[in-house]
C-alpha cells in the first residue's frame, strides 16, 4: 500500500507539472495562432496601383485586440510620394473607425538664459565692509527634441488614407488607434480574447517635380 502511495503522488506532481506547462504554453499558442490567422492581411487592403503607387516593404499585418493601440516607425525618402492606407478584413464593418496619426520627432534649437552670482564686497555709507551678491546673466545654446504631429485622419473625416509627398528623408511615426467593439464576436484563438486582422499599407511612387525643365 505505501508503493502505491508513492506512486500515486507521483503521478499527482506530474499532472500538476503539465496543467502549470499548459498555462504558460495555451496564451502563446493562442497568440501565435492569431498572428498566423491575420499574416499578410495588408494583401487584402484596396491598393493605389491605378494612381501609380506600388506596395512598399515597409507596410505591415497583424492581429489587435480591440481597443488597442500600436505604433510603427517608417523611413520616407526626399522627392516621393506615399499612400498610406488602414483596412480590417475580418471587422470591414470598422472602415471608417481607424484613427491614426502621423508624427515627426523634430529637433529645434533654442537659447536658454542662466543666472549666476558672485559675491562682492563693497562700503556702505558708514564705512563698513559688507558682501553682496552680483549676477551674471549667460546665454547657452540648447535642442530640444518633441513630437510634432504631421497628419491626423481625426481631422479628415477619419479618412482610412492618406497621401503626402515628402520634401526631405525622414522617420515618421504611425499610431494607430484601433476602436473598442463592445459585445463583439469572439475569436476563433484559444485565448477567446477579442481582436480584428488589421492592415497598414504603405505605397509609394516617384513625386512631382516643380519648376522649369529644359
Amino acid at each position: 500500500m505505501r508503493v502505491r502511495y508513492i506512486k500515486l503522488i507521483r503521478m499527482n506532481k506530474i499532472k500538476l507539472i503539465h496543467i502549470v506547462v499548459l498555462l504558460f504554453i495555451l496564451p502563446l499558442v493562442s497568440i501565435g495562432q492569431n498572428q498566423g490567422e491575420c499574416y499578410n492581411t495588408v494583401a487584402l487592403c484596396p491598393v493605389g496601383k491605378r494612381l501609380g503607387f506600388t506596395k512598399n516593404m515597409q507596410s505591415f499585418s497583424g492581429a489587435f485586440e480591440m481597443g488597442d493601440t500600436s505604433i510603427v516607425t517608417i523611413v520616407v525618402y526626399k522627392g516621393m510620394e506615399y499612400r498610406i492606407s488602414i483596412c480590417s478584413p475580418s471587422h470591414s464593418h470598422l472602415d471608417g473607425q481607424f484613427q491614426f496619426k502621423i508624427s515627426e520627432k523634430v529637433t529645434t534649437g533654442m537659447w536658454k538664459e542662466e543666472t549666476t552670482y558672485e559675491e562682492e564686497e563693497y562700503y556702505d555709507e558708514d564705512g563698513y565692509e559688507q558682501i553682496r551678491k552680483v549676477p551674471t546673466v549667460t546665454k547657452k545654446r540648447v535642442f530640444v527634441s518633441k513630437d510634432v504631429v504631421r497628419y491626423d485622419n481625426a481631422d479628415d473625416g477619419m479618412s482610412p488614407e492618406f497621401i503626402f509627398q515628402s520634401n526631405k528623408t525622414r522617420k515618421l511615426k504611425i499610431k494607430v488607434y484601433v476602436p473598442d467593439e463592445a459585445g463583439g464576436e469572439m475569436s476563433s484563438g484559444l485565448s477567446g480574447s477579442n481582436y480584428a486582422c488589421i492592415g497598414l499599407l504603405v505605397e509609394h511612387q516617384p513625386g512631382i517635380v516643380t519648376g522649369f525643365n529644359r
